[in-house]
């Protein structure tokens, strides 16, 4: 946002230079990216500061807004700054030409809505200083009535939207939906076709504007227009952001509106511009201003507690300058005790909705630069997984599981050796333990997996009308090994992606091996478990497998189940060693790394290589490689087919690095690119296909 120095001293006058304003306005959060010297037509000279203001200050996006800062700063710091409302002169009916009405059917949509008409309007140009005001923020002269509107909006904030007033039938302003298949032609020379769902200032027949942000081709003023009609308003901002995205326009009005303005500015910004036009144009005010707010927005209340500032801040400032900071910034207090204020913020102030919000805007004033460091540092314990006992560990994995929507099944230990497959035990190296004296020909040995449960509980679902599965069970497994007798805790997770008259359902096209191994990465970041190995296994029970591993020892087996072992049924299965996580978990142990203060930078690279090279390969190569400086290796592409060797693949490769010490300078990562490149190359006989 732009803003004009010369035009900025209208409204707060203080013994300071543009520079001291600019460094005081960037300690306030109002950062100012730039400030250049301008010299306008009368040969005087002035200084725009170019401010970076964050989208939930609305507050400031006027001159007055940024006044109205400036003032409680300044004051704060001892100096004795005068602020001045833009002035009102000349404000007085001269006749009662016109007796419009106003209605609001939308009253969510349109929370207050302001007009007033003037007689006897002159189109023409605009004095110099006017010209000379509005060229110095980048914006072009078109009339003395626009330019008047133009003028308003960048002092208060507050969009006004300027009507013909003899287009305008039956004397009434209604703001409403629109009907169905509305064709709207606005003054852009476009045309736009409206619905229910937008909203819009009509006549009694005809919508004059969309929403107050663009107005219609025929409502709008031209050389001829001798009688005016001026709405001021407050929009939904919510509505005001959607129907301009739909509609695909971009005004100043929509950039105001859409961001939240001071619902009690409108009856004050219709006075501010009929004060100009009659000092400018010496036209007549020809009607009373009718305002409608059927539903005020009040000063919203908020508790401040003392000793929260204090934790926060991190200093015990003193409650009379507190309550000296609130009054500067308009902020009302109506109730005190010892420990807390019930405080009233103006609507104007939409960002500050919270007692957090206050807190930043106390420490705003106060100037962060005066907290100092303390040396009263208080420790607060970070909890550690080492301390949580084995329920606990399964409860946080339960309880991920469940908010992926997956659903829990217990089924019972024992199980018919006879139906489980043969080739169990020379998969998972388990030997069954069968029950001499078993109850029934269907319960005579443990269950040595959790996988064959699983496959019944999904067919039974899948024959009772259910298509979207995915179930996770924790439990016992028996087995005997080097003739020992053996008990584990496992957990298997399983997703099916069921075919049925080879037709697959569409409700679990996004299930399959990478969304199964996704939930797995997600619970062991969850649990913080990040160094771990993964790589392509072969055995009878799976179609297409992997092996993730820690510390060299398997902790999940996950593939796409064989169909004559599930049944015909596509199920994505894994079986986690539980017991095996628990004890990595408890073990982890919580070390403090500070962020670097220093900028990462990202490489793309890619490559062509063997099909049978796994990417995991070439991630463990590259980490042995450099582990200082790459902080992050992802891959973002992988291409198979046309125009490629049938025994090769391609992939996309981005590698973020980060140094603690120092900048990297682009020679300095291209110089890691080209060794990491010739690595490649020589490791496992990879063609570069670019570096970017």
């Amino acid at each position: 946002m732009r803003i004009s120095y010369n035009w900025l001293k209208k409204y707060i006058s203080v013994n300071l230079n543009s520079k001291k304003i600019s460094n005081i306005l960037t300690d306030i959060g109002l950062s100012v990216k730039n400030v250049s010297k301008i010299t306008t037509k009368n040969n005087s000279e002035d200084t725009i500061l170019d401010i970076d203001l964050t989208p939930n200050r609305s507050d400031a996006m006027s001159h007055y807004g940024i006044a109205r800062d400036l003032y409680a700063i300044l004051t704060y710091r001892g100096y004795k700054p005068i602020l001045s409302k833009p002035i009102i002169n000349n404000y007085k009916k001269d006749l009662n030409k016109y007796s419009f009405k106003i209605l609001i059917e939308e009253e969510k949509k349109c929370r207050r809505y302001s007009g007033i008409a003037l007689s006897k309007i002159k189109i023409d140009s605009s004095p110099d200083w006017l010209n000379d005001q509005l060229k110095s923020i980048g914006i072009k002269s078109i009339n003395n009535v626009i330019d008047i509107k133009n003028f308003v909006m960048h002092e208060l904030g507050q969009p006004i939207h300027i009507f013909d007033m003899d287009q305008i039938k039956g004397e009434k302003i209604i703001i409403k939906n629109a009907k169905n298949k509305t064709y709207f032609k606005s003054e852009d020379n476009f045309t736009k076709e409206l619905d229910e769902k937008d909203l819009i200032i009509s006549d009694t027949k005809n919508p004059l504007s969309i929403a107050g942000i663009i107005n219609s081709y025929n409502s709008n003023i031209s050389i001829k227009t001798k009688n005016i009609f001026l709405g001021s308003g407050y929009f939904n901002p919510i509505d005001i952001r959607s129907i301009g995205i739909k509609h695909i326009i971009k005004t100043d009005d929509r950039f105001l509106f859409e961001k939240g303005i001071d619902p009690n500015q409108t009856v004050y910004a219709l006075q501010r511009m009929v004060s100009l036009l009659k000092e400018i144009i010496k036209c007549q005010i020809s009607s009373d201003i009718v305002d409608l707010y059927p539903n005020p927005i009040f000063p919203l209340k908020i508790k401040l507690r003392y000793k929260k500032i204090r934790d926060i801040i991190g200093k015990n400032i003193c409650k009379k300058k507190i309550k000296k900071i609130l009054s500067l910034l308009e902020i009302v207090i109506l109730l005190e005790n010892e420990k807390s204020l019930l405080v009233l913020v103006p609507p104007y102030r939409i960002d500050v909705q919270r007692e957090i919000d206050l807190i930043e805007e106390i420490l705003r004033i106060y100037g962060i630069n005066q907290i100092k460091k303390s040396s009263k540092i208080k420790i607060y314990s970070i909890p550690n997984f080492c301390y949580k006992t084995k329920e606990k560990i399964q409860k946080i994995i339960f309880n991920q599981l469940v908010n992926y929507g997956f659903q829990e099944i217990i089924n019972s230990p024992m199980r018919n050796q006879n139906s489980d497959s043969s080739l169990l035990n020379s998969f998972f190296d388990r030997e069954s333990i069968n029950i001499i004296n078993p109850i029934n020909k269907y319960y005579n040995s443990m269950r040595s997996t959790l996988l064959f449960g699983i496959i019944d509980s999904i067919k039974y679902n899948y024959n009772r009308g259910s298509n979207n599965i995915k179930f996770f069970e924790i439990g016992k497994i028996y087995y005997r090994k080097n003739n020992q007798f053996l008990e584990k805790t496992c957990l298997s997770i399983a997703i099916s992606k069921i075919e049925k008259n080879n037709r697959k359902i569409t409700e679990n096209k996004n299930y399959g091996f990478f969304y199964l191994k996704g939930i797995i990465e997600q619970i062991f970041q969850r649990i913080g478990i990040n160094y771990y190995t993964q790589e392509p296994s072969i055995n009878p029970l799976f179609k297409e497998n992997i092996s993730i591993k820690y510390k060299n020892k398997n902790i999940v087996e996950l593939g796409k189940i064989k169909k004559n072992i599930s049944k015909n049924i596509e199920i994505f299965y894994a079986e986690i060693d539980l017991e095996y996580l628990i004890s990595i978990v408890q073990e982890k142990k919580i070390i403090f790394i500070p962020y670097s203060k220093y900028p990462t930078s990202k490489r793309d690279l890619s490559l062509l290589i063997e099909k049978k090279i796994p990417f995991e390969k070439v991630y463990q190569l590259i980490k042995k490689m450099e582990k200082k400086l790459i902080k992050k290796i992802e891959i973002c592409d992988l291409y198979e087919g046309k125009n490629l060797p049938k025994s090769k693949k391609s992939y996309t490769i981005s590698f973020f690095f980060e140094s603690k010490n120092k900048t990297l300078t682009d020679i300095i990562i291209n110089n890691l690119m080209k060794k990491i490149e010739k690595f490649l190359k020589n490791k496992l006989g990879a063609k570069i296909r670019g570096i970017f």
